[in-house]
């Protein structure tokens, strides 16, 4: 099996990606250059077109050549369109309806819930054929709610714009507050009243 045909996971473990520098501020999970919500989402929609354009590229020159497509050429066809569309929904909520990136991102993902969890069963039974296109584009519906979900997140880390606060991932996390050290409403302080 070809490898340049499964499709690739939507982000690194490490987070987000990110472009060019744009802001200035530093990245504290990679120490890159952190990206806005909105370059994210142009980034990701970029790429999910990209990607469509190459693997449709790729079985129309096989087709041209006169060789039969394979398996893993349909499925990255149709894996890459799926995801395509999902990714130009969010263009859509974005520039047509003109909502903002965060809410686009968040509609559309639920609307791929929707699709994932409340699809209505075929009226008739399809073929293997039709079974395999429709996996294809579940997965590329989990691989959106996977990718929109890590941006996401990472915006809403980096929503206050304080980096300080933020740890890097694994790192142990402090659950005290800054006011922590005052005394405790339950315990008297033990030099209260000693005289």
């Amino acid at each position: 099996m070809n490898d340049r045909y499964r499709p690739r996971p939507p982000l690194p473990d490490d987070g987000p990606p990110t472009a060019a520098p744009t802001s200035g501020t530093t990245n504290v999970w990679a120490g890159q250059t952190q990206c806005s919500l909105d370059e994210l989402t142009f980034e990701k929609i970029t790429a999910a077109r990209h990607a469509h354009y190459a693997a449709a590229a790729e079985a129309v020159a096989a087709l041209q050549n006169g060789r039969w497509l394979s398996g893993e050429q349909l499925f990255a066809a149709e894996h890459t369109r799926s995801s395509r569309g999902w990714w130009d929904l969010v263009d859509v909520q974005i520039t047509v309806k003109r909502l903002a990136c965060d809410h686009a991102v968040r509609r559309v993902r639920s609307w791929a819930r929707h699709y994932l969890t409340n699809e209505a069963p075929a009226g008739r039974p399809g073929t293997l054929f039709e079974h395999a296109l429709a996996h294809a584009s579940r997965i590329a519906a989990r691989d959106f709610l996977n990718a929109s979900g890590q941006i996401l997140t990472h915006y809403l880390a980096t929503e206050s714009g304080d980096q300080a606060d933020i740890p890097a991932p694994g790192a142990p996390v402090n659950h005290r507050h800054a006011d922590d050290s005052a005394a405790s409403p339950v315990m008297p302080p033990a030099s209260a009243d000693a005289s």
